[in-house]
């Protein structure tokens, strides 16, 4: 029996748990088809919301139905909102836009004089036009440097950001389940004329809030507590957990696992390395997403098991977390370096993704590939590195 408190048709979401998510901003992972992420055993994707409005658009999603029939993918999906994408562009291009209290105003055209209005409301229907299962309110992302008045208006604002989300989010459930019960009646009525088996119902998609508050208790404290009490599905890290120096965070991780009940789901934003992922499971998160495995397989950089992980527990690696001895487990190369010019050996031999297994693809091949500049490197390297982190994710069910 599940622990988390959901709509029963929501249970389907979280019937395998924990969870690692590759990026698929615009619907895709790349290099790599639905077909593939299939037969790495992934199950869900995490897609943008922002990027998404402007290709293939909404329009040209609900004509065809939802991002899953786009994709012809028969997993889930969680869209982020778009809040960190918008506030990275608008950080880096101020003349872009700005954030108000409204929502984002973006500026477009040649001249940047067309004005648009990204709101929260709008952010959930695309969502809804998407088709995903997790659908993740706009939030105003902190800026590192905030000061305490900048921190507070940021919280504040992804507060009420998040009460309308909610309202909005209400209102197209309603309009949703209204026109599956008229599509149900049609098929009732045809079944009478014919043996005709009824569509099964669509899970109850969960809403999702991140907690803001940078690394300052009081605020991520303040934003929990509003946000508790409007209600959502499931609660997430929100911001990028790093201490003064740069670090990881994890004792940050920790205080905002601890401000949420554990009947609710917990989603690590962004978050993150292999090392990262066993370390916040045990803090109570379930669900991940990060471009490390795909980005970093596009830069040469492959992950491998020191270990065989079907030997592994998920025990086995909450005692080496606990030690701080996870580099026991855990490795990476960087398949361009010349060591590897002669190298006929498994990428990993612990691996049993489509390259390493029987050694279909060598290192002094797929090394050969990155030098040669051909296309099928990433896509052999990403294939490699997505089915290393769902390894790891088995090992955590077990």
């Amino acid at each position: 029996m599940n622990k988390f408190i959901v709509d029963n048709s929501s249970q389907i979401l979280l019937k395998k748990l924990p969870v690692f998510m590759p990026d698929a901003t615009l619907g895709v992972v790349r290099s790599l088809s639905p077909e593939d992420l299939q037969s790495l055993g992934l199950e869900w994707l995490m897609v943008n919301t922002f990027h998404l409005m402007n290709q293939p658009g909404e329009l040209a999603l609900k004509k065809i139905g939802n991002l899953k029939k786009l994709m012809n993918w028969p997993g889930f999906l969680a869209s982020d909102s778009g809040g960190f994408q918008l506030y990275s562009l608008i950080h880096k291009n101020p003349h872009l836009g700005k954030i108000t209290d409204d929502g984002v105003v973006l500026y477009t055209g040649p001249k940047k004089q067309k004005k648009s209005l990204f709101t929260p409301e709008e952010s959930i229907r695309l969502q809804f036009a998407i088709g995903s299962d997790i659908k993740i309110v706009l939030d105003d992302f902190s800026p590192p440097d905030a000061d305490e008045a900048r921190l507070e208006k940021s919280v504040k604002r992804t507060i009420a950001w998040a009460k309308r989300a909610k309202a909005e989010f209400e209102k197209e459930l309603q309009a949703r389940q209204k026109k599956a019960q008229q599509k149900q009646n049609r098929q009732l009525r045809q079944q009478e004329k014919q043996t005709r088996s009824l569509s099964p119902a669509q899970p109850r998609p969960l809403l999702l809030a991140p907690i803001q508050g940078l690394n300052h208790q009081k605020w991520r404290r303040y934003c929990a507590d509003a946000l508790l009490e409007i209600g959502f599905d499931m609660y997430g890290l929100g911001g990028w957990p790093l201490d003064k120096q740069g670090q990881f965070d994890y004792q940050l991780c920790q205080f905002n696992a601890e401000l949420t009940p554990n009947k609710q789901p917990r989603f690590a934003l962004g978050v993150g390395s292999l090392e990262n992922i066993v370390q916040l499971f045990f803090m109570g998160y379930q669900f991940f997403d990060c471009v490390l495995p795909t980005r970093d397989a596009r830069h040469e950089r492959l992950y491998i098991f020191k270990t065989n992980p079907q030997e592994l527990r998920a025990q086995d690696l909450k005692d080496l977390a606990e030690k701080n001895q996870l580099e026991k487990v855990f490795d990476y190369l960087y398949i361009g370096q010349g060591r590897y010019q002669h190298d006929l050996s498994a990428i990993n031999e612990h691996c049993d993704c489509p390259i390493c297994r029987n050694t279909q693809i060598n290192r002094a091949y797929l090394r050969h590939l990155f030098q040669v500049k051909d296309s099928s490197a990433w896509r052999l390297a990403t294939l490699h590195n997505l089915r290393t982190f769902q390894l790891l994710i088995e090992v955590l069910r077990r």
